[in-house]
């Protein structure tokens, strides 16, 4: 599938999924190796009850990158290529930073994440989007042959 045809689809589904909501989308850039936030705020006035919270950090609806529910970390569904890469800053979940900590960037973490945070109780449902761009490291060491290749 190419990207704009699943950008479309995830588009789409968001809409569908939450009415009246259109991310915006925040550019972030990584070298390779590196470790990376990526932001997801919700502007609040009080504390929040985070355990009313679900929090999922996605990629095209379908990649589970870290998801929150119930008070805690739920990683059982989250994709091979994310375990132990992943952290949400529990001490700021309340205040409403839900950003993710992404440690070992690699060139195939460029994508879109989607942060989606649900209220179980007021129903309130924030969508926020991630353009993750990721160049090489140019001074890692690199496999080469000896012909070059």
């Amino acid at each position: 599938m190419n990207r704009e045809y699943v950008l479309g689809i995830l588009s789409y589904s968001l809409l569908c999924f939450f009415p009246g909501a259109v991310p915006h989308t925040t550019l972030c850039h990584a070298v390779t190796g590196d470790t990376i936030i990526l932001p997801c705020t919700i502007k609040t006035s009080e504390k929040l009850n985070i355990s009313n919270y679900s929090i999922y950090w996605q990629i095209n609806a379908s990649v589970v990158v870290h998801v929150f529910y119930n008070g805690k970390d739920l990683l059982e569904g989250q994709s091979r290529r994310y375990l132990n890469r992943t952290r949400l800053f529990l001490d700021q979940l309340e205040r409403g930073n839900f950003s993710l900590m992404l440690s070992g960037v690699e060139p195939a973490d460029e994508d879109v994440y989607t942060c989606v945070s649900r209220n179980r109780v007021t129903k309130r449902r924030d969508t926020r989007e991630v353009k993750l761009n990721v160049s090489y490291n140019q001074f890692m060491k690199r496999n080469v042959s000896p012909s070059g290749k």
